[in-house]
């Protein structure tokens, strides 16, 4: 049994409802909704580290440690060590038994290393037309060294998983192995109800770079192949969503495939009406963005 089965008896015992389970991350309906919105929570928009213990609900911004948790859904004061006790045991049998599972483990991430990386200099903040202000809540920075952008890789409950390091006809993941198709980047800093599903980073921060409006939130998949756990984090997260993926080949035959593999949303699925020569937002203009806005489809053309 790994650590997120043992978590997951334990929260399941607690109340929580369990919606699925993926490596380190526990997915399900927030048991705390009632206590911000005073009410009870429709989606599965609730999150939980098994390793670290931290959870996040992205419908209503409770977030907090399995300590707190636990305080807030029982009474009774020897509920932590119960959990705290089961845990301890079954860490202890795992260790102990003959046949032991392989699972797979996240890359160390260096936090000091990322942390030294520089912001994005004004020139290529002028070259990318980016906000610097945006540009620095998305964590975006620059190696001096390699003469590259930083961009981010973070998990959905906003832990830093590592980062991408990209110039013109180069691409580095680090560490390696880091798995970029867990997660979608930007989805720690979502707060709106629909989705603008965008290939790359940067086009995410172009985007709010102009556009300041509270209801759509653009995140991205870095690159063209959308994975089966981007498009949950998707349903999860969101009541709809925006397919502005790039206006190339490979975004063409992607957008094609997620009309077929994408859930419905209540808020429907939408689609953004590239003009002709332009790649993607990174190629408009902010007025061009802004039109672009209203001018999204719910027929793919």
């Amino acid at each position: 049994m790994s650590h997120s089965d043992d978590l997951t008896e334990v929260l399941s015992g607690l109340g929580v409802e369990i919606h699925r389970v993926h490596n380190d991350e526990i997915n399900g309906r927030c048991p705390v909704h009632h206590l911000t919105k005073g009410r009870e929570s429709s989606r599965y928009s609730w999150y939980l580290n098994s390793d670290s213990g931290l959870w996040y609900c992205f419908s209503c911004g409770a977030r907090g440690n399995l300590s707190m948790l636990v305080s807030q859904l029982t009474d009774d004061p020897s509920a932590l060590w119960t959990i705290q006790s089961h845990l301890i045991t079954s860490g202890l049998q795992r260790l102990t038994a003959e046949e032991q599972e392989v699972h797979d483990v996240r890359p160390q991430v260096d936090w000091g290393q990322y942390s030294r990386f520089q912001p994005l200099p004004d020139k290529m903040l002028r070259h990318r037309r980016l906000d610097e202000e945006t540009s620095r809540r998305y964590g975006i920075k620059w190696d001096d060294e390699r003469k590259a952008t930083v961009i981010p890789i973070v998990s959905p409950l906003g832990e830093l998983w590592g980062w991408q390091l990209k110039k013109t006809g180069w691409v580095r993941n680090h560490p390696e192995g880091v798995h970029k198709g867990d997660t979608v980047f930007g989805i720690e800093r979502a707060f709106g109800t629909t989705a603008l599903l965008l290939e790359s980073p940067l086009d995410v921060v172009r985007f709010h770079s102009v556009y300041g409006g509270s209801d759509i939130s653009a995140v991205a998949s870095f690159g063209a192949n959308i994975s089966t756990k981007q498009i949950n984090i998707l349903s999860d997260r969101f009541e709809g969503v925006i397919v502005a993926l790039d206006n190339d080949q490979a975004g063409h035959i992607e957008t094609k495939r997620l009309i077929k593999s994408l859930p419905s949303f209540r808020r429907g699925t939408k689609y953004w009406k590239y003009s002709e020569g332009v790649k993607d937002l990174g190629d408009m203009t902010d007025g061009q963005i802004i039109k672009g806005i209203a001018s999204v489809t719910s027929v793919y053309v």
